[in-house]
């Protein structure tokens, strides 16, 4: 055991070597063990390729705000363990989140050898669904992990789900194509009612996997759409606004319900649709939606690791945007905000995310870049990340930014902020896990 660390944090690094093994067998075969103790309170299941963590932060928010016992499901963390399992606002507490874990330890040795090992994300899941009910939650808000299909969290049954976005992620393991990535992100859909982010052009097969589970669908519109009197379809859903101000509009029931003034405290453009999602399905969760309790939760909900402010002088942003998809959505947030120049990044990437187009899209963002490398095994090492960041330039046919390599990312954000000076900024990203890594860090900067 690490010195100073508990006995359940243990067990639980101890797990990551059992890397990701698809199916719901084990974590079944826990659930029935401890009880079923997801059954004791109702669901809204998150699922996509990004914006999931935000959405599920901002479902619980408004859930408390009209006064339910809230509980949510994150991954990955920043800060700790618990920070997965949120109850009533705050990180679950340790010594039930502990006892929590130490049971789901000990529910594995009832299991039957030919189920193989559980792994680190199954134990959490299960001890994530125990902690909530020993806490009381009425409500969860559930974010999945990879895929949805065979994902650890698919054993709850949801009346609410929120597919988020389709972009191509785990193509070795989900499909390589966006249709596939979505049908088994789609499988979670089990009735009731399913809220579907931007899905460009996959409306009709979500019309049919709803209609075969017998789920009333709802779709985003184009955030630009929604004007306010504009003529809205039955299931239609319409976020319009910035971050500071925007509105949701929802045709439900046949009729249209609005709310407005709503803002998120980040200037990250990415987090209206998100928040607008999650407006939606607590309306239709609870059937109804206070606009002043929902204005207040949202204007209180910060979520870390996306677009987060860390620092001044140099200004130091976070951001956990971590496949293609993703930067580009960090890169539209940060033309809207005027980030100073210069602007030193100070990057990790994943070798299984599609690092060569996300590097692409960190490019013209940047001035400067420290390359740097996560604790997490998939991390590519920092020689390799410049190497690929080299290629990309290339392949830009643009000039290239200036180019270090720091393994050690505290010494890597040193690096930057000394490179960007007091009037420039340091952009920390590519990876949540790196974030993690540099969470003492970053608190201490802010």
């Amino acid at each position: 055991m690490s010195a100073g660390v508990p006995a359940w944090a243990a067990y639980l690094e101890s797990l990551a070597a059992f890397g990701m093994r698809p199916g719901l067998e084990r974590v079944s075969a826990l659930l029935d063990v401890l009880g079923r103790p997801q059954d004791a309170y109702r669901v809204i299941h998150i699922v996509g390729t990004n914006g999931k963590s935000s959405t599920t932060r901002y479902c619980e928010a408004l859930l408390r705000a009209h006064g339910r016992r809230a509980g949510a499901y994150l991954s990955p963390h920043i800060s700790g363990w618990t920070e997965r399992v949120v109850v009533d606002g705050r990180p679950v507490d340790e010594a039930v989140f502990a006892a929590c874990v130490n049971a789901v330890r000990a529910a594995t040795e009832a299991l039957p050898e030919d189920v193989g090992e559980t792994t680190q994300f199954e134990v959490l899941t299960v001890a994530a669904l125990l902690a909530m009910a020993e806490s009381g939650v009425e409500v969860a808000a559930l974010e999945a992990g990879l895929g949805g299909r065979l994902d650890a969290t698919n054993v709850v049954d949801a009346p609410l789900v929120v597919l988020t976005n389709i972009a191509l992620e785990h193509t070795e393991v989900l499909g390589d194509t966006r249709a596939l990535i979505f049908a088994e992100k789609a499988a979670v859909i089990k009735g009731g009612d399913a809220v579907f982010g931007a899905l460009d052009g996959l409306e009709r097969e979500a019309r049919r996997v709803c209609s075969a589970a017998g789920a009333r669908p709802y779709f985003l519109r184009e955030e630009t759409a929604g004007a306010e009197g504009e003529a809205l379809q039955l299931g239609d859903v319409s976020v319009a606004g910035s971050p500071g101000d925007f509105r949701v509009a929802l045709v439900v029931d046949g009729a249209r319900e609005e709310w407005a003034g709503l803002s998120v405290p980040t200037p990250a453009l990415y987090q209206v649709a998100n928040a607008g999602l999650a407006v939606v399905a607590v309306r239709l969760l609870l059937g109804r939606l206070d606009e002043v309790a929902a204005r207040e939760a949202l204007a209180a909900t910060a979520v870390p690791g996306r677009l987060q402010k860390v620092g001044e002088r140099p200004l130091v942003l976070a951001d956990g945007a971590h496949n293609p998809d993703g930067v580009r959505a960090l890169a539209r947030s940060l033309a809207a905000v005027a980030v100073p120049k210069p602007t030193v990044g100070v990057l990790a990437i994943m070798r299984d995310k599609g690092y060569e187009e996300m590097l692409e899209c960190f490019i013209p963002l940047l001035d400067a870049v420290v390359c740097t490398q996560a604790s997490e095994p998939r991390s590519l090492t920092a020689e390799e990340l410049a190497a690929a960041l080299r290629t990309a330039a290339v392949h830009l046919g643009g000039p290239l930014p200036e180019v270090r390599v720091a393994a050690d990312p505290h010494v890597a954000v040193a690096l930057a902020r000394a490179s960007a000076g007091p009037g420039g900024s340091v952009l920390i990203g590519g990876s949540l896990y790196l974030l993690e890594d540099l969470h003492d860090l970053l608190a201490s900067l802010g």
